[in-house]
């Protein structure tokens, strides 16, 4: 039943909401003990709060689910998790995510309201509207590091939001990607996916790791960023965060077995070695090239 459960809740899924953690690095913050305990409380309300989306989402797809190749194992699509125990679990992560925002601060608070209530929206309607369904799981992420600013007192920074955004879009589409391979017919695939084609995700996928890595360099070569950070090494991380682009890439065009990127993260050691590569190129520069 607890593996159930966690399963439910995507736990695995958690890992997106450590894009909350930049910011404290980024401030040069990282060396700070209080604010290290700021970033794991927004983290563990994002993550009980998309975990409650997630339940949600099950919860009124279940027809749907039953007919995916993969989504009909589901615990609650397959009865192994009733409807009652879901929706009460549900209501348990929603109160504990925002009673842990609001004890940080009014406005990580707010950011939680918008990601349940831009997630709702999303569930029930516009998941279903192509092009739409993509802009607004990235707007979900913009949330999530906006309220990672707020936990540690900063103000986002619109190139932090922008390259949040087109990055996300770039996950988003890949995982788009990876679904139609999985599916034969479009009539058993969620509605969105019915006026795409591979050709023409793949030219969203490239468009958006162009962007991505566009973005990341500006940003790193930003003035503002630069005075935050103190030294004028960030771009050296431009390395390791290209390898990261370029390496989900190549596994995005090469999977027929996954439908989603996030199981990239944990199962590809190449891009395990990729992501340690750039904590630690970032933390070398943060911490010694000053």
């Amino acid at each position: 039943m607890i593996k159930d459960i966690f399963k439910t809740f995507k736990v695995n899924h958690w890992v997106k909401n450590l894009i909350v953690v930049f910011p404290l690095f980024f401030s040069s913050n990282f060396l700070n003990p209080d604010l290290w305990f700021n970033c794991a409380i927004i983290f563990i309300a994002f993550s009980f709060i998309s975990s409650a989306v997630y339940v949600f989402n099950d919860l009124i797809d279940i027809k749907k689910d039953k007919l995916h190749p993969i989504k009909r194992n589901r615990p609650i699509a397959s009865g192994k998790i009733s409807k009652g125990l879901a929706a009460f679990l549900m209501i348990l992560l929603i109160v504990a995510s925002s009673v842990l925002s609001y004890f940080l601060n009014k406005l990580c608070f707010l950011m939680i309201v918008l990601y349940f209530i831009l997630n709702i929206f999303y569930s029930l309607i516009l998941k279903n509207i192509v092009l739409i369904d993509a802009a607004c799981i990235a707007i979900g992420f913009i949330f999530r590091i906006v309220a990672g600013c707020f936990a540690i007192f900063v103000l986002p920074s619109p190139l932090v939001i922008l390259l949040t955004f087109f990055l996300s879009m770039f996950f988003t589409f890949s995982k788009r990607k990876l679904e139609l391979k999985l599916l034969d017919e479009k009539t058993e695939c969620r509605t969105s996916l019915k006026d795409l084609d591979s050709s023409l995700v793949a030219q969203f996928i490239l468009f958006n790791a162009i962007l991505s890595v566009a973005f990341y360099f500006t940003y790193v070569l930003d003035v503002s960023t630069i005075e935050r950070a103190g030294t004028k090494y960030l771009y050296l991380t431009t390395i390791p965060f290209s390898l990261i682009i370029f390496r989900l890439l190549l596994l995005v065009n090469v999977s027929k077995v996954e439908d989603d990127p996030i199981y990239f993260v944990e199962k590809d050691i190449y891009l395990k070695w990729l992501f340690l590569f750039y904590i630690v190129t970032l933390i070398f520069v943060l911490s010694v090239l000053k």
